[in-house]
């Protein structure tokens, strides 16, 4: 199994970095800004979670050392952006591109099954995230589960994790 040790420093921020991303990436498409405090709470639990994985990568990435360097170098990276390029688009567009970089990494210095683990781990990352709040809705009464731009961007990720599988 792939640990953190068999990695380069670009190869291990991409891969801790990058289930951050696609946490912000699913929130910012859409809802009130309590329903993106909620969705990344979720989603924050559901990395942090990952302490209790059988997969040494996936521990390390909820290490909460790790997770506070990668929210540290992600506010670094947005900050950096004028403000009319701080979107969810680029948002979105960084998260897809963090996640090439890091199952890049995964497949050349890993297993197949790390490459599942670690690409099912980001995915289960965005749905946890689309799926805690109901979009458009007024009250808790109708309303998405997961809107249309939450599944527009996960259905992006899927192709970037089935691509990476071969």
């Amino acid at each position: 199994m792939l640990t953190r040790d068999k990695l380069t420093d670009p190869q291990w921020n991409a891969i801790r970095t990058t289930p951050h991303l696609v946490m912000l990436a699913v929130s910012a498409a859409g809802g009130t800004p309590f329903e993106e405090w909620r969705e990344r709470k979720a989603g924050l639990r559901g990395i942090s979670d990952a302490i209790n994985s059988s997969n040494p990568l996936l521990r390390a990435i909820a290490d909460s050392a790790q997770i506070v360097e990668a929210e540290e170098d992600i506010r670094a990276w947005y900050y950096t952006l004028p403000d009319a390029e701080r979107t969810h688009s680029s948002v979105q567009a960084k998260a897809l591109g963090s996640a090439q970089l890091a199952l890049d990494a995964v497949r050349s210095q890993g297993s197949a099954e790390d490459l599942v683990q670690y690409g099912d781990f980001i995915l289960g990352t965005a749905m946890r995230v689309a799926r805690v709040a109901r979009e458009g809705d007024f009250l808790g009464i109708d309303g998405e589960r997961i809107s249309r731009a939450e599944r527009d961007f996960i259905a992006r990720l899927e192709d970037v994790v089935k691509a990476s599988r071969g």
